[in-house]
């Protein structure tokens, strides 16, 4: 009789463990049905081992499994709509459906190592910008990393937003699976063509065109100074000498320098953060000198705009060089800097002989690295800009043409 017990009571735990192991793992809410209607939800959520439920990384919940009474049972912190008790109408390997409060849910199990090893054999992992967009102002750029996730990171004069969630990319159906909400290709897209660079996606009857961004069309040098690399304990400058070894120390000498230049043209890379992909522009510094008053004006264009492309209700930053000479820098502010050595660069302006800084402002906490052009008191071949955090950015300005007058 003990046996039989003992043996009943073991089935017991091998079926209800079974049950647990069926419901375990990430699943895809691919459809509620209430009353006639359909609606598609396309959440991910896993049931994981420990009795939790996560989403996107998140814990959302709880979950148990009564096999005896067939059901799912939910608790969800947030989530009214999850919570109670849910009863199964079928559950397998690949489904789970069941029904709550009048609705049926359907629900598609992830085989998340088939999905990652299609995924890494799509031709997708990169950045992608979306090449038909009717508003000329905003750039959306599209960036899928392995094994799952992905950013679309949207850019507009004065802000800038980021999304992410999971892809999930099937050869056999020839359809890509973007599962965030807020994007315009959320949902099943019907791939239309895909190339190593191009791929035309169908979503709701729309045509969405985007393509491959070429990475380290810039190289990144990312900096990392501090002003404790400038200052001892006590707060005193250590590269105070330095000054003295800067090309550019006499005020004369660079508006006789620049006299004959009307504008110093750059090209400005930013960074979009979270990728290896920059937008570029090109930025004019209109050059103004008078040696009787002597006086030196040269545009600031160092915060990634000039005259020509001013943000509304914006003033170009602009500061007249006398001889006092207060920017040793100048045209950009003053800052801690020290001399890291000399170097030949060639830009599409030319090849120039500079005196290597490598500076923070303190100001901004901003890390900077200066090309100044030695035989060209006032112009930089090239500058880094690298600020960390949330709200950080990374910017290249390079020399491309000196415009005489």
């Amino acid at each position: 009789m003990k046996k039989t017990t003992f043996l009943l009571i073991a089935i017991l735990i091998l079926v209800t463990t079974a049950g647990a192991q069926e419901i375990e793992g990430t699943w895809l809410f691919t459809k509620v049905m209430v009353k006639n209607k359909v609606h598609e939800p396309l959440t991910v959520i896993e049931f994981n081992a420990d009795g939790f439920i996560m989403t996107q990384g998140i814990n959302v919940g709880s979950w148990s499994h009564n096999r005896k009474e067939g059901k799912l049972i939910m608790k969800t912190n947030h989530d009214k709509d999850f919570d109670g008790d849910c009863n199964i109408i079928s559950l397998d390997q690949k489904e789970l459906n069941f029904e709550k409060n009048g609705e049926k849910w359907f629900l598609s199990k992830l085989n998340m190592d088939k999905i990652a090893k299609n995924n890494s054999e799509s031709g997708l992992i990169g950045s992608w910008e979306f090449t038909n967009d009717t508003n000329d102002d905003i750039t959306r750029v599209l960036n899928f990393e392995a094994p799952d996730s992905f950013t679309l990171i949207e850019k507009q004069p004065g802000m800038e937003s980021r999304n992410g969630g999971m892809w999930i990319f099937n050869s056999h159906e020839k359809s890509l699976l973007i599962l965030a909400r807020g994007t315009k290709i959320n949902g099943k897209n019907r791939i239309l063509k895909i190339t190593d660079k191009e791929l035309l996606l169908e979503n709701s009857g729309e045509e969405i065109t985007i393509h491959k961004l070429d990475n380290q069309k810039n190289k990144i040098e990312r900096l990392s100074f501090t002003q404790d690399m400038f200052i001892d304990e006590n707060d005193n400058y250590l590269y105070e000498a330095d000054e003295e070894k800067l090309p550019w120390n006499d005020p004369y000498q660079m508006i006789i320098s620049l006299k004959n230049t009307d504008q110093l043209i750059y090209k400005y890379a930013n960074l979009i953060e979270d990728t290896e992909i920059f937008e570029n522009k090109t930025l004019k510094a209109d050059v103004e000198t008078n040696e009787d008053e002597k006086m030196l004006i040269i545009d600031f264009i160092f915060y990634g705009y000039d005259r020509y492309n001013l943000p509304d209700d914006t003033q170009l930053p602009s500061k007249q060089l006398n001889f006092s000479f207060d920017y040793k820098t100048y045209p950009l502010r003053d800052f801690l800097f020290r001399i890291s050595g000399e170097e030949t660069i060639t830009t599409k302006a030319g090849t120039f002989n500079c005196t290597l800084l490598e500076a923070y402002d303190s100001m901004n906490e901003e890390s900077l690295k200066l090309w100044m052009v030695n035989d060209k008191p006032g112009v930089y071949a090239k500058i880094i800009a690298d600020k960390a955090g949330m709200f950080g950015h990374y910017h290249i300005y390079e020399l491309i043409e000196i415009i005489k007058k």
